[in-house]
């Protein structure tokens, strides 16, 4: 409302006009203009340096490095659909090597597995009650295979944000209905097998400045 009637106003029509459903992503690339109207999402963005702001906010707005750096690409959104996973949740893999995340809904009663991951994750429950327990996996023995073992079993609420250490797998219990997310380095379920929830893998590199995805959060 602070921007009604100046120049930034109309760059709305030079955007993309999208409305995320529940469960939907959308991925933007390094040096690309958005911006947030309305609702809740799930955000997981690459390392940056800096944020450059072209406007809509009184903050201050460095217009020389804004035209230096913008793609000035056009072309429709682009969507990232969800992959059903082992254990029952969705991922969202965006075409850039730093990271992934994943999305449960658990029904009251019901319960989701979320893979282990060989990086450290971040969980965020967004909506519900619930338990959330880790399974952490043991190193093989001497004439026998790794293993799972129950870890320590957490309460778990809307707006409860935990870290998992690498190799651990965790186990979602809904009381009530649960939106959960978790985000984490990228890596394949066939790799994080091979590595046996131990050592991360080395990761690519890219040259993009920052990058980031959003997963709409509401009901």
């Amino acid at each position: 409302r602070n921007c009604l009637g100046t120049v930034w106003e109309r760059s709305r029509y030079l955007l993309n006009y999208l409305v995320l459903e529940p469960g939907e992503a959308l991925f933007l690339n390094a040096n690309e203009p958005h911006a947030y109207l309305f609702g809740d999402c799930i955000e997981c963005m690459a390392e940056s340096d800096n944020v450059v702001r072209a406007g809509l906010t009184p903050k201050f707005k460095d217009v020389d490095v804004l035209c230096e750096m913008l793609t000035y690409d056009d072309g429709p959104p682009y969507m990232v659909p969800p992959l059903l996973i082992d254990g029952g949740a969705e991922r969202y893999i965006a075409p850039v090597p730093e990271f992934l995340v994943d999305r449960a809904m658990v029904e009251a009663g019901g319960a989701v597995l979320l893979p282990a991951s060989p990086f450290v994750s971040i969980v965020v429950v967004v909506e519900g009650r619930g338990k959330l327990e880790e399974l952490v996996r043991q190193q093989p023995q001497l004439g026998g295979g790794a293993n799972s073992v129950d870890g320590l079993v957490h309460a778990v609420r809307q707006g409860s944000v935990f870290m998992a250490c690498a190799g651990t797998a965790l186990q979602v219990r809904a009381e009530e209905r649960l939106l959960i997310f978790r985000a984490t380095a990228k890596h394949d379920l066939a790799e994080a097998e091979a590595a046996g929830g131990g050592g991360a893998p080395s990761l690519p590199t890219t040259t993009a400045a920052s990058a980031s995805a959003s997963a709409s959060a509401s009901a």
